[in-house]
Order: structure tokens, then sequence, then C-alpha cells
């Protein structure tokens, strides 16, 4: 179930020019590192790929303290809850150890994870990169799941563990789970699930989304005495539900939309 954390790079500078190459640069040291790594030109464009991929890591290169701070604090103002390590360019000789670290406040203040000088060691910033990755994760404790029923769902393993047994989820089925236990209280389109599942490559097609909730639903139901945990949003996706609900049945046994 472990997989590599994709590490998503931003360059935004006062001069932009140099942003290209700079972006390349932060590139190529995290694919050496054994991260995925994409690069955006967008602020806006990175900000609606970490929303969707709540376990990758953005990465801000810039040599403006206060873009950072902009950026930062607009991701989270649009509930971007990854990773945001600013790679901060330092400035010229005139600027004191102490105001520099005025900036870092600053940055750290408007919510990134981590502020570190550019250019940086490259092992250091894989390092870092690992470390911060380390941090997310959490021990495995700290990610399982309580379900209804003293169901509990562990991401790492792909099971359901439940008083009547264990449910064996997919690598796929356990993702698709994470995903909308991760996003409780929003909803999960499609769009997302395909986002977090194939990162935009290899990917099946969308109803594919849909085979994998009906077997969810279909394994756990026995689990958790009927109850559901995946709501459907018709025309809008599917959301999270922690305490689960019956669902309206026909008299044919068949479930009724929702």
């Amino acid at each position: 179930m472990e997989a590599t954390m994709r590490v998503l790079i931003l360059a935004s500078s006062a001069n932009p020019k140099h942003d290209a190459a700079a972006a390349e640069t932060v590139y190529y040291q995290a694919c050496s590192g054994g991260f995925e790594a994409d690069k955006f030109d967008a602020a806006q464009d990175l900000c609606s790929v970490l929303y969707r991929d709540p376990q990758a890591m953005g990465v801000i290169w810039t040599d403006s303290p206060g873009i950072a701070s902009v950026i930062c604090r607009n991701w989270r103002q649009a509930d971007v809850k990854n990773i945001l390590f600013v790679l901060l360019v330092r400035k010229p000789s005139s600027v004191t150890p102490t105001e520099e670290a005025v900036f870092r406040v600053a940055i750290l203040g408007a919510g990134a994870d981590d502020v570190q000088p550019a250019p940086i060691d490259k092992d250091e910033f894989v390092a870092r990169l690992a470390a911060l990755a380390r941090r997310d994760r959490g021990s495995s404790t700290d990610r399982l799941v309580k379900l209804p029923c003293d169901a509990v769902f562990d991401p790492e393993r792909g099971t359901v563990d439940h008083p009547g047994g264990t449910v064996l989820l997919t690598p796929r089925e356990a993702s698709v789970l994470e995903l909308f236990a991760l996003r409780q209280g929003s909803i999960v389109t499609k769009e997302m699930v395909m986002n977090f599942l194939y990162s935009g490559r290899d990917e099946a097609q969308i109803k594919i989304v849909d085979v994998f909730v009906c077997k969810l639903r279909k394994k756990l139901g026995a689990a958790l005495g009927g109850l559901d945990v995946i709501q459907t949003a018709w025309g809008r996706g599917y959301a999270f539900v922690p305490d689960g609900y019956f669902p309206v049945m026909t008299e044919a046994h068949a479930r009724v939309a929702g």
C-alpha cells in the first residue's frame, strides 16, 4: 500500500525569467531522490491539484517572501491541507540574518510547513522531503479510521477489522476509501478520485469510480450491519458518512439512488 509521495513544484518569483530554470532544478533534485515530481506554471493550477490529491506535497521556489506568504495563505484559505515546503532564495548581503528570520517566520505563519534557503544542497533537500513525508503519513495507528459497528479501517494494510472478522480490500479499493475518509465533510468528485488513483497517468475510464464504490459497499455491508458509509451526491460525487446510514431499499431489495 505504501506509495511514493508526489512532489508538485511551483516557481514564482519577482523575476519570472528565472522560474523555468529554477523549477527544472527542483524537479531534478526531487526525482533523483526517488520522488514522483511534476512542475506547474500557475499557482491556481497547483492549488487545484493539491486539493484533489491530499497526499501530495507542494514545493514553492521564490525570491519573494511576499509572494510565498500570499500563495501559502491563499491555498490554506482554499482548504488545501497538504504539506507546503518553501524554498526562499537568499537575499543580498544587505539583508541581515535577523531580517531573513523574520521573512521565514512570516511565511510559516501564512501556512508553510517548512522554509529553507535556496539554493539548497540536493541531498539535504531530498532528506527534508523524506522527513516531511514521514511526518505527514504519521504512524499506522494515526491513520486508522473508525467505522460504525466497532469496525476499523486500516489504509496501510487495506483491511476493515470488525467483531465478526476482517474484510480484505484491494489496493485501489483501500485508496478510494482512504480518500473519502481524508475528505470527510466534503464532496469528493469522480475526477478527484481518478487523480488520486492514477495521477493523470494510465487512467481507466471514469466509470471505474462507480465500480470501486459498488465493490466497497458490497464488501462493507455485512461488516457494518447493513450500514453504508459512502453517500452519493448525485451529479457531484460522493461523501463519507463516518457514522453510517441505512440506504433505502425497494421491495425487490434494490438500492434506491443515494
